[in-house]
């Protein structure tokens, strides 16, 4: 598909896990089919949350739903446009793990938007909580969004490989690709975007109007 003209691939969900978990092992060469949907992924994502001062990064989460035992339940979420089985537009679950994947692509905005979720209140003792819950079906609208306080050691394991790769300009996918069955099957990520984008058309799947997400002004301060 195209996105504002420039190719990306649509994934099962429209996750930043999808796009982006391959990127903390797999070097991102420019120019390829991999490293634009990537870059192009996370754009989508940016924007998806831009406008009403609330953080972005869309992934498979815990939610604000918990069953008999009080355990916070989980599944994928994504944003619409990059899935090829779209949930509801209102099914809106941030987790910060999906910034820490990000900084692979963007550093910038996903420190910015890291700080920003620091400045409300979703670090706890043993990390950033899993998500903040933004669904109207799940939270009051006096609310806005509900932090879902658990922790998930392969998220939190993504969060530290990520930022990790940041700090050492990429130890962990040098490692990766100095695999002799890791160096023989290099070329696979290598493809190109030229042929690719040439068989893409622009909106591919039917465009759908967004609706304004209810967590404006500052993104109510929630505990």
């Amino acid at each position: 598909m195209l996105w504002k003209g420039e190719a990306v691939l649509l994934s099962w969900s429209g996750t930043m896990f999808e796009y982006l978990m391959p990127a903390m092992w797999f070097k991102q060469y420019p120019q390829t089919l991999l490293e634009q949907a990537a870059r192009v992924a996370v754009q989508c994502q940016e924007k998806w949350m831009s406008g009403n001062s609330t953080p972005w990064g869309i992934s498979e989460a815990a939610y604000n739903l918990q069953d008999e035992a009080g355990q916070y339940q989980y599944r994928a979420f994504g944003v619409p446009a990059l899935a090829l089985t779209p949930i509801s537009e209102e099914d809106v679950v941030v987790s910060p793990y999906s910034s820490f994947l990000a900084l692979a692509v963007d550093p910038h905005q996903a420190v910015v938007n890291l700080q920003r979720m620091r400045s409300l209140n979703w670090l706890g003792e043993l990390g950033f909580y899993d998500s903040a819950d933004f669904s109207p079906s799940r939270v009051a609208p006096e609310d806005g969004y509900k932090l879902v306080r658990c922790w998930m050691a392969h998220h939190q394991g993504m969060s530290m490989l990520a930022g990790s790769n940041l700090l050492t300009e990429g130890a962990l996918q040098k490692l990766f690709h100095s695999e002799p069955a890791v160096c023989a099957t290099e070329l696979l990520v290598h493809e190109n975007v030229a042929g690719a984008a040439d068989k893409l058309v622009e909106g591919a799947r039917p465009k759908r109007s967004r609706k304004p997400h209810r967590a404006s002004q500052e993104t109510r301060q929630n505990t």
